[in-house]
């Protein structure tokens, strides 16, 4: 009997242990999210940690170096995360897909402090699975005292790189869809043009621009004008903002004839696992003073228009930073990479070789 009794006391004992794991775990569900996107201060800590102090709701954050991988995490465990920052053409396969959960607009009430600018894209036209969160773009960074003292006419577009005043002093990205995409924009086409007779064109024009080519190089290209070893370079907005930092004397040059745009959006899974919880989260990163303490940080162009107010006056005032609502709209996607990739590359090789 006492063997009975103590037999009765464990079974309790465990139920109640479990009863209270299981409390524990539907607790913890309800309390986090689960996000992913790029590491580094992407999303900076400081603002994940106020979410959690207001909300009582923690974020696990999980970095990863590609879209391709956020693509390939969604896919094997769709239940596994909430939310997750990818770029656009990520957001339009993803979407093609179905793994995107059709946001619920009612939950979300700062989204109406999104500019409209950066809304109604190919990837998402409806604005139904996707929210921006950062921008960024591609432009030329000029010495404009040192293009005049080669004796070049003032840069104001693509076209003017292929001055010969200019021979040695241009720095290019060092990616051929780029490359061949200003290229094929100085012609008046379009980004990754497939028309044979187009990038037949564009090929001869890329091979007349190497004479003026002092240098490709994609992770610093503004150290080539912080240095004098070039005049002009064509770079990341991130890139073209520390060059300024360091000399004063560049400025951008946003080329008449539009440039590119990459726009990070947040993204719901179809099956994320604490939806009620991520929407709190999308609608606090969209509050004003959120948004622009996260530009400030990052330095990446926020797409939220409610946030200029709180934005300090030297990002105010950078252009490269806060873009205008006319530079914004002339800007364009690279769209169908995967088309015209093996044949821009191709060409790219034999123009670096010559």
């Amino acid at each position: 009997m006492k063997g009975n009794k103590i037999l009765i006391a464990l079974l309790i004992v465990i139920a109640v242990g479990a009863l209270i794991y299981v409390n524990i775990n539907r607790s913890e569900g309800q309390e986090a999210i689960n996000l992913m996107t790029w590491g580094g201060d992407f999303i900076p800590r400081e603002i994940i940690d106020q979410f959690t102090e207001e909300t009582g709701i923690k974020v696990n954050y999980k970095e990863v170096t590609s879209n391709e991988d956020m693509q390939s995490l969604l896919e094997a465990n769709p239940d596994q995360y909430d939310l997750a920052v990818v770029t656009d053409y990520m957001v339009d396969i993803l979407r093609q897909n179905g793994l995107l959960e059709n946001l619920d607009k009612s939950k979300l009430p700062n989204i109406k402090n999104i500019n409209p600018v950066y809304q109604g894209n190919y990837y998402d036209e409806n604005n139904e699975y996707s929210i921006p969160y950062a921008i960024s773009t591609s432009f030329l960074l000029v010495n404009p005292e040192a293009v005049a003292a080669l004796g070049a006419q003032p840069i104001t577009s693509y076209k003017d790189l292929w001055q010969s005043e200019l021979k040695n002093s241009i720095v290019l990205i060092d990616w051929s869809v780029e490359i061949i995409g200003l290229v094929l924009k100085s012609l008046g086409y379009e980004y990754n043009e497939t028309d044979p007779v187009k990038v037949s064109e564009a090929k001869e024009r890329l091979f007349a621009l190497k004479d003026n080519i002092v240098r490709f190089e994609t992770n610093t290209p503004e150290d080539s004008l912080v240095n004098g070893e070039a005049v002009v370079g064509f770079m990341y907005s991130n890139q073209a903002v520390k060059g300024q930092a360091a000399n004063n004397k560049l400025q951008p040059v946003f080329p008449e004839e539009g440039y590119p745009i990459y726009i990070d959006c947040w993204i719901m899974s179809k099956e994320a696992p604490n939806k009620d919880n991520a929407y709190q989260f999308l609608n606090f990163i969209m509050q004003p003073e959120i948004a622009a303490k996260i530009a400030d940080i990052t330095k990446f162009t926020t797409p939220n228009k409610a946030a200029e107010p709180y934005l300090p006056e030297d990002y105010r005032n950078n252009p490269m930073l806060n873009l205008p609502d006319e530079v914004a709209a002339n800007t364009s996607f690279y769209i169908g990479v995967e088309n015209v990739l093996e044949e821009y590359e191709h060409i790219y090789s034999e123009f670096k070789l010559r």
